[in-house]
This record gives C-alpha cells, sequence and structure tokens, in this order.
C-alpha cells in the first residue's frame, strides 16, 4: 500500500493550505483508510486530531477562507469546517494523546493516523496489516460495549470493503448484540440503508441477523433469507434485459430518500409479511413516509399477485396493480421473481410501464372532475372520484377516447347505481 496513489492525504487537494494545520495535527479515520486502500469515494471529508485548540483552529480555518463553521461539541472540542463538496472536522484528542485518542475508537482499520507535515503514519495498532489481510478486528470489547452502535457498524464497513470480521471480534459482536436497541433509533437505520444499498450488503444482513444483533426489528426474517439473497442478482438480469429499469432500482428514489427501489425491496423481504406489523417495524425504526410507503406497497401488490397468475390479470386488475404499486413498480418485479416468478410473465407489464403514454400505467385524465360535475350535476363526494377512475379504466380497454365517450360512461355508472 502506498500513500502516493492516495489522494486525501495529498494537501494540494485540499481546500485550504497545509500551513493553516497545526504542527500535532494529524489525518485520521476514512479518509487514511480509504486514501491506503485506493478506495474511490465521492466527497471529501476529513477528520483531523490535534492536541491542543481543535474549534480555534477550525474557526480559523473557516474565517480564512470564508467556509461555514459548526460547533459540534464544545465540552469535547469538535468543530467542522464546510467547503464546496469537502467537509472538515476537527477533534481534540481524548486523554491528552494520539494514541489514547486511537485506542478508544472501534476497528484497528480506522486507528490509522497520518501526518501530512511529516507525511509519516503512526499506526500503533497495526490498521495496515489488518486493511491487507480484509479484516476487520475491534480494538477492544470495551469500545464496542460504549457505543453499541458500532457493533452494527462492523458490519457495514465490512460489506463497504469487501472484508471479513475477524472471528473474535464477531464472537464479541454476538455476545453484546442485545445492546443495540438501546441506541437511537435514526442512527440504526443509516447504518441499514448503508448495507440494503450496499451490494455485499446482503450477506452480511443475514449474518447480523443470526446472531440476533438486527432480529429485534425484522423477527420474521428467517423464512425469506434466500429471498433475499436472490434480490441483487434478480435486480442486474432485470437490468440487462431491461436497461430503463436500472436506474430506478439502483438509484435514489428521491432526492431527500437515500434508498434505492433495490433497497426498498430488500426491506420489504425483511419485514413482517402482515402490513400492519410491518408498519409498525419501520415506525420504530423512523423511517420516512415515503420509505414506508413503498415497503407497503410492495407487500400488498406482491400479495395480491400470489392467487392470479400474471398472465391472468384483466386490464381492470393491471390498472389497479400500477395504481397500488406506483412508482415501486420495478422494485415489484424484482421481488416477485426473486420470489419465484419469471421474468418473462412481467413482459406485458414492463411494456405498459416503460411506455409513458401507457394508459394502464400511466394513465391520462380524459375529462377533469370539474367538467364532469358541471356536466352531470355532480357535487364534490367519492362518487366523483369513483366515476373518474372508471372512467380511465375504460380509456384502458380501449371503450372510449374523448370527453363525450367519458360523460356517457359515467352516465352509464350512474343508471347502473341507480342514482
Amino acid at each position: 500500500m502506498s500513500a502516493a496513489i492516495t489522494s486525501p492525504l495529498s494537501p494540494e487537494n485540499w481546500p485550504f493550505g497545509l500551513e493553516n494545520l497545526p504542527e500535532s495535527a494529524y489525518l485520521v479515520g476514512g479518509a487514511v483508510r480509504d486514501a491506503l486502500l485506493s478506495r474511490a469515494v465521492g466527497d471529501l471529508d476529513l477528520d483531523f486530531v490535534v492536541l491542543s485548540e481543535a474549534v480555534n483552529t477550525a474557526k480559523t480555518i473557516a474565517s480564512h477562507y470564508q467556509a461555514g463553521f459548526v460547533l459540534l461539541d464544545a465540552e469535547r472540542q469538535i468543530a467542522r469546517v464546510v467547503f464546496p463538496g469537502v467537509t472538515v472536522d476537527f477533534a481534540q484528542a481524548e486523554g491528552g494523546s494520539l494514541e489514547v485518542d486511537l485506542g478508544r475508537r472501534d476497528f484497528t482499520i480506522n486507528t490509522i493516523a497520518y501526518h501530512p507535515i511529516t507525511k509519516t503514519f503512526f499506526d500503533p495498532y497495526q490498521g495496515q496489516q489488518d486493511l491487507k489481510q480484509g479484516l476487520m478486528r475491534m480494538i477492544s470489547r470495551e469500545n464496542l460495549a460504549d457505543d453499541p452502535l458500532r457493533l452494527l457498524r462492523g458490519y457495514r464497513q465490512a460489506a463497504q470493503l469487501g472484508f471479513v470480521i475477524e472471528p473474535e471480534t464477531k464472537q464479541t459482536i454476538a455476545d453484546l448484540a442485545s445492546l443495540l436497541p438501546r441506541v437511537a433509533a435514526e442512527r440504526i437505520r443509516t447504518e441499514l440503508g448503508y448495507l440494503l444499498n450496499t451490494p455485499l450488503g446482503v450477506p452480511k444482513l443475514i449474518e447480523a441477523w443470526k446472531i440476533g444483533l438486527i432480529s429485534p426489528w425484522f423477527s420474521s426474517l428467517g423464512d425469506r433469507r434466500d429471498r433475499l439473497k436472490n434480490l441483487d442478482h434478480v435486480a442486474a438480469a432485470v437490468s440487462q434485459t431491461y436497461p430503463p429499469l436500472a436506474k430506478p432500482l439502483r438509484e435514489s428514489v428521491r432526492e431527500t430518500i437515500k434508498m434505492s427501489q433495490l433497497a426498498i425491496a430488500k426491506l420489504a423481504t425483511m419485514t413482517s409479511e402482515d402490513r400492519d406489523q410491518a408498519e409498525a417495524e419501520l415506525i420504530t425504526l423512523k423511517y420516512s413516509r415515503v420509505e414506508i410507503r413503498g415497503v407497503l406497497a410492495l407487500l400488498g401488490t406482491f400479495q395480491q399477485l400470489q392467487p392470479t397468475p400474471i398472465a391472468d390479470l384483466s386490464i381492470r386488475q393491471q390498472y389497479f396493480l400500477f395504481a397500488n404499486v406506483g412508482e415501486f413498480f420495478p422494485a415489484l418485479v424484482v421481488l416477485s421473481i426473486a420470489a419465484g416468478a419469471s421474468l418473462q410473465e412481467f413482459t406485458t407489464l414492463i411494456n405498459h410501464y416503460l411506455n409513458p403514454d401507457d394508459a394502464i400505467a400511466h394513465p391520462q385524465p380524459v375529462i377533469s372532475g370539474k367538467l364532469l360535475m358541471a356536466k352531470l350535476g355532480l357535487s364534490p363526494s367519492p362518487l366523483l372520484g369513483d366515476l373518474l377512475q372508471e372512467i380511465q379504466i375504460a380509456k384502458a380497454e380501449g371503450q372510449i377516447s374523448t370527453r363525450e365517450d367519458a360523460i356517457a360512461i359515467a352516465s352509464q355508472k350512474m343508471l347502473e347505481l341507480n342514482l
């Protein structure tokens, strides 16, 4: 491993000058680890440990470069400087020394420090050796117990890096698994999100479930582990056959939602098949409304497909399938195939979905509710919504195409209801 190929270690790639750092400043944590692994990352995150004046150092740099300044922890002397695309944290060394500070961290691969002035490494826990061997090794049992989120983070980092967890460390995580529920749900959800979005995350999720680490939230996963294992493979096959589905399956559902549709499908596989119970599990973990809606839509639509072969679905049934699952249709395809359906069975539905003008998958109004009310003397009511829906279905079935047709079909439905 060579520092020469690692851009986070090169001050010329930083948004501030090396001369702005105190002599005691060391770069630590993920930036050093990823640099030594030559691992590509997104936005640059730099973490520095200094022996004194951490907050003042951050203030000085922020002021000099007109960057953002955030005081993260006044008591522990931790502050952040925010540049466009770069976040720089400064923390005062715990215990008054770099070695003590590093010794309070989670895993050896995260305890490697780099001194940018002398271009030397400080590696008291042989983190570089574990990097070479691809091992996640704890510093101590006490460190993991101090912050139980580290138990799950070990599995997350192992998945992201393609590492294995060293046996003694794995056993210790299992021994301490009962501590994880003490951690704030938001923090647990964040780690789960990384695992769900990481291609190698599923095996680690299953390992974590087996040792009781995540089973308090996903007690019924056991029966669907094989389905969960199949999802990434199925998504790759679906994306290869239908390239337009690759983007929604792999990228974030929304700008504010960091989970992909594939991750939503994995989450739906891990939750209870009972929608009320699944909703309760997701609420406990503080998932967003969009994420919960996606999982529940998948569960409900997937269950509706079970008694009826996909090829036998009527136009009306297809219409309601798309209405119910909405934007999560690609995830439904993957989830269904992982459970035993064939891609060929979904050909017709996928073609509907990929056609933006399709009246079944992407219905467009034939007539406005306002005009229909005026023509038929209706008031705003559930009946109006039902009539508009019947008009859309009639269009999907090819029965109507004009406003006049829509008014006629609505009139006919009202006669059938004796209205």
